[in-house]
């Protein structure tokens, strides 16, 4: 069996359709925004003096809730012609598909007396496809061909009907339309709620505008979908991202079931079809599984399988066997320079070739790219020797949910790489490593180091990297950037240039440095925290519990220092520097006031537990396995903001980086703590947490103090009431096991 080629093509000339679909889809909502945003820039909002709050005009007020409802009323008409602009381009798409699966299947069967079947699209179809939601309809009341009916009839012309376009819907279950109309109705409310905050915060109404924005600007049609919503702001970003989403998917969607009606009717020609998976490091775990399978038609899985599927179906046209009937006597396949191959991120390969033999072929830097770890790959190697076959061992690292096996899952399963053999082994014991209360490391300030100096701290940290790397069973530990220092300093370079500031490979280096990245001290539970008397109290005279939430419990053991992984410090950015970013009651509230505190940073943390918007919602036990509890060891050096009379009565708006507290107290406190930290160091210092790490800081918290409601003609428009911390040194905490919500 063979395939022509040009089906492998065409997945390449959708993609680009889609992206400019989504591109013009994007302008138009970007539009809304951007208007809304040049209105507002338009109006002065007077602020008055510290204490004293915002003062707008009732004139100006006025125009500001004029911008708002008629921002919502664009939203709204942008939502409705978005989703009849789609049944229009799913009706040309549709057309489109159908013909070209028609007409390489005539050029297959050029001779021979066994016509190609006509799949005509319904008038309906794309109307159906975009708003219709087969739960709250009757969709089997109308006629259908089946397979059957094409073996019965043999020859004329079929129909993609409305109730098929009925029976797809996107892979969260929501009809195009409804997805359409889900991103205006949660714009409006994050529009409004975005305007409200940035005004009663005393941002200018510039400053508002532009974090609505981000880069953006009218006419810019020539960026593509991905660049949009990359240069997005607060309101376009995520929106950007999801109508791309919603229009790439659609497509897929619309693309194979146009190409599984004409297979089907062809089924003389093509008695079955393949699924193909793109052939580079982006493709999902359940698409790389079922690349290279056949099945009959309607009898399979077909894309997408998932949001931003990539991976299409093609027919398997029978040469041999139609070759064989009256009238494709000497019927042969193309040429074999035309046929046997299929493109992939690394060149052409042979048709045949499937993703797990593709990927088993590639340089260890893709398949890390690929899997995600380098002990991944070497799980990967040994499964493939194992089964005799790299497709086998991609199937192995695929959960029977579709879902990717985890890194502890083929620990579990499997032990070690080195355990693969043609026998199973015994399972090895994982050992999970605790941290004493003695592994606490106080910090204190770095001393200003040489270029002499700062070298051989580098080559002593590669050589603390190398170890933890192949302590997890990395074969060739990475050090790039470690070693791209180390030859910059050796060349003569100083410092300042050598130091790439703001980098992880930065951030690890300091961790090193201060001891930040030993493992912290680890109790059953909450109530083992709030039980420890060498914890940081609250103004209640209670322990203070933070608590952090990621979307991989994965990343949450990592924190807590358990297993192999547990071993190295991983931290981020945010807007208050580098670090891991948690949320706790108000250390400045009043006793009476922090029940309701705790709560909202709880939800807070739950808020991070999500991996995106599209993913499904978690169980309270899924939830619980991505959040962490901790507690600040009182004896760490901790910069708060609990005493002091500047800081006694905070308001709302004090918190806020055009209030004169916010600029005479912390943002004073950033200033002089970055402008130590540069003179001790000698080079310009980029955040906060870098100046922090440098000076022995342990962690510091970020002022949002406690309102339990602001009003404006009595609809309450806010309630933020709790506290951000960003912490430094790990070891300086203490954390739960558990986290009960």
């Amino acid at each position: 069996m063979s395939i022509p080629e040009v089906f492998f093509r065409e997945t390449i000339d959708l993609n680009r359709y889609s992206n400019a679909v989504a591109t013009e889809f994007q302008t138009t909502y970007n539009d809304v925004i951007l208007t809304a945003a040049r209105k507002l820039k338009r109006l002065n909002i007077r602020q008055a003096k510290a204490g004293a709050g915002v003062v707008i005009a009732p004139q100006t007020r006025k125009r500001l809730r004029a911008i708002i409802q008629q921002s919502k009323i664009s939203l709204d008409m942008w939502s409705r012609e978005t989703s009849k602009k789609m049944i229009k381009e799913i009706e040309g798409l549709a057309d489109v598909q159908v013909g070209f699966i028609e007409n390489e299947l005539k050029k297959v069967v050029k001779s021979g007396s066994v016509p190609i079947n006509s799949v005509a699209v319904s008038p309906k179809y794309a109307k159906s496809f975009v708003t219709t939601d087969p739960t709250k309809t009757n969709i089997f009341t109308s006629k259908e061909f089946t397979v059957d009916d094409f073996k019965k009839y043999g020859s004329g012309t079929f129909e993609l009907t409305a109730r098929q376009g009925a029976m797809q819907t996107l892979p969260n279950g929501v009809t195009v339309q409804k997805a359409f109309r889900g991103i205006a109705e949660s714009q409006k409310d994050a529009l409004t709620r975005h305007i409200r905050q940035g005004v009663f915060s005393g941002e200018s109404t510039q400053e508002i505008a532009r974090r609505m924005i981000g880069k953006l600007e009218f006419g810019q049609r020539a960026l593509g979908s991905r660049q949009k919503a990359m240069a997005g702001g607060e309101l376009t970003k995520l929106a950007n991202h999801q109508i791309r989403t919603i229009v790439r998917t659609s497509v897929n969607q619309v693309q194979n079931q146009a190409s599984q009606a004409v297979y089907a009717a062809n089924s003389k020609v093509a008695p079955k079809y393949q699924y193909v998976a793109t052939l580079d490091s982006r493709t999902s775990a359940v698409c790389r599984d079922l690349d290279g399978k056949t099945f009959a038609y309607n009898r399979g899985p077909t894309p997408p399988q998932h949001f931003n599927c990539r991976s299409t179906t093609v027919p398997v046209v029978d040469y041999e066997g139609l070759s064989k009937q009256k009238g494709f006597e000497g019927l042969k396949p193309p040429p074999v320079g035309k046929v046997v191959t299929r493109p992939s991120a690394t060149g052409r390969v042979p048709q045949d070739m499937t993703y797990g033999e593709w990927l088993l072929k590639q340089d260890k830097k893709l398949q890390v790219k690929t899997l995600g770890n380098p002990k991944k790959v070497s799980y990967f190697k040994k499964l493939a020797k194992k089964e005799g076959s790299g497709q086998k061992a991609i199937k192995k690292l695929v959960r029977d949910d579709d879902s990717e096996r985890s890194l502890k899952d083929l620990q579990r399963i499997y032990g070690k790489p080195t355990n693969i053999k043609p026998k199973p082994k015994p399972k090895p014991k994982v050992v999970v490593g605790t941290a004493k209360a003695s592994d606490f490391v106080k910090s204190k300030p770095l001393k200003k180091l040489t270029e002499k100096e700062l070298l051989t701290d580098l080559k002593k940290f590669r050589e603390h990297e190398i170890k933890i790397q192949t302590a997890r069973g990395v074969k060739n530990p990475y050090t790039g950037p470690i070693d791209f220092k180390i030859k910059s300093l050796e060349q003569g370079l100083s410092i300042e240039k050598v130091i790439d500031k703001g980098s992880p490979m930065y951030n690890d280096y300091l961790f090193w440095k201060q001891g930040f990245n030993k493992r912290p001290t680890r109790v059953k539970n909450v109530q083992a925290l709030m039980d420890r008397k060498d914890l940081v109290k609250g103004a209640d005279g209670e322990n203070l519990v933070l608590y952090r939430g990621v979307s991989d419990d994965r990343w949450n053991d990592q924190f807590k220092g358990i297993g192999k992984g547990g071993d190295n410090y991983y931290a981020g950015e945010g807007i208050y520097g580098n670090g891991s970013y948690a949320a706790a009651r108000n250390f400045h509230g009043t006793k009476a006031s922090l029940s309701k505190s705790t709560k909202n940073a709880i939800e807070i943390a739950e808020n991070y537990t999500q991996s995106n918007a599209f993913a499904p919602p978690l169980s309270v036990a899924e939830k619980q396995k991505r959040i962490t509890a901790f507690g600040l060891k009182k004896d760490a050096n901790f910069k708060t903001w609990k005493k002091g009379s500047s800081t006694k009565n905070l308001k709302y708006e004090h918190a806020f980086p055009d209030s004169d507290w916010y600029k005479q107290t912390f943002q004073k406190w950033e200033d002089e703590t970055m402008a130590k930290a540069q003179k001790l160091t000698g080079y310009k210092i980029d955040t906060v947490g870098e100046a922090c790490s440098i000076l022995g800081i342990d962690g510091y918290q970020v002022p949002l103090p406690l309102v339990d409601k602001l009003k404006e003609g009595g609809a309450e428009l806010i309630n933020f009431d709790a506290d951000y911390w960003v912490i430094l040194n790990r070891s300086a905490i203490v954390v739960s096991d558990t986290v009960k919500l």
